[in-house]
């Protein structure tokens, strides 16, 4: 039984021989790239019925370097990027009280929070409109206990075994986080960087991404984020440069799943 990169390296010389110079193999990570240059080798060899023959490698890229490359910002470190929120997080709140400190791991979920929104391609101001919304929630009468019990559970951050404070505290944040939103990202983008979800996102709503290789094989993905599907079906529908596509999938599930 053959494997999944032989499976992959087989088909790529079939279509490209060996000459793979125009070809981008882009990867979720950096592992697998070293595998499938010795399958090229294997299969190109097969193909010629000998040993010692040369082949033109791809381009090996990682997802993230992907992205990365159609964009003139900058993904700047997570301190940074937690301390760039604080400012604006004081400017939106106008809340001088809290020190950096105490902001720290909030600014952390915060970032977490904007980087799953964008590459979600949410609409941001919906996303924080129904967690604003959501102390409407505080009377619960009309679930029954299974409901009230998961609610609960979902929502651990609002239960009875955590300090008050906590909860008043998320109250004042709320009606703030879309402001707090668009303004941290404004602030990134005029300094020239941005977290990864914000960069993606910019480069998912291009017209057009304009990779340099005139085919770029996507190898070893299987769940897509938004952002990712969203420039995959651009890239997909792009003019050929060539006899060939302007990208190529090679999804990596079983058969069982289908």
């Amino acid at each position: 039984m053959k494997t999944y990169m032989q499976l992959v390296a087989q088909d790529l010389v079939r279509r490209f021989g060996n000459d793979l110079s125009r070809v981008a193999v882009i990867f979720p990570n950096k592992r697998a790239s070293l595998f499938l240059n010795q399958e090229l080798a294997r299969a190109y060899a097969h193909a010629c019925g000998a040993e010692d023959v040369a082949l033109w490698s791809p381009a090996y890229v990682t997802i993230s370097d992907f992205f990365r490359r159609r964009s003139t910002l900058v993904v700047a470190d997570q301190i940074y990027l937690v301390c760039r929120l604080y400012d604006v997080y004081v400017r939106c709140t106008g809340n001088k009280s809290e020190t950096l400190d105490q902001f720290y791991s909030w600014g952390v979920v915060l970032l977490a929070d904007f980087d799953d929104i964008d590459k979600n391609m949410a609409d941001a101001k919906k996303v924080f409109q129904i967690v604003a919304d959501l102390h409407e929630l505080d009377n619960i009468d009309y679930l029954d206990d299974e409901q009230r019990e998961a609610l609960k559970e979902f929502f651990s951050s609002f239960t009875d075994s955590h300090p008050s404070q906590v909860r008043e505290r998320f109250s004042q944040l709320w009606c703030k986080l879309y402001d707090i939103y668009t303004e941290f990202r404004s602030a990134l983008r005029h300094d020239g960087f941005a977290y990864e979800g914000m960069l993606y996102r910019d480069v998912a709503e291009m017209v057009d991404i304009n990779p340099e290789y005139d085919t770029c094989c996507f190898v070893g993905f299987n769940m897509l984020q938004s952002v990712e599907q969203c420039s995959f079906d651009k890239l997909k529908a792009a003019e050929p440069t060539g006899s060939q596509p302007r990208a190529l999938f090679y999804w990596d599930y079983d058969d069982y799943y289908m």
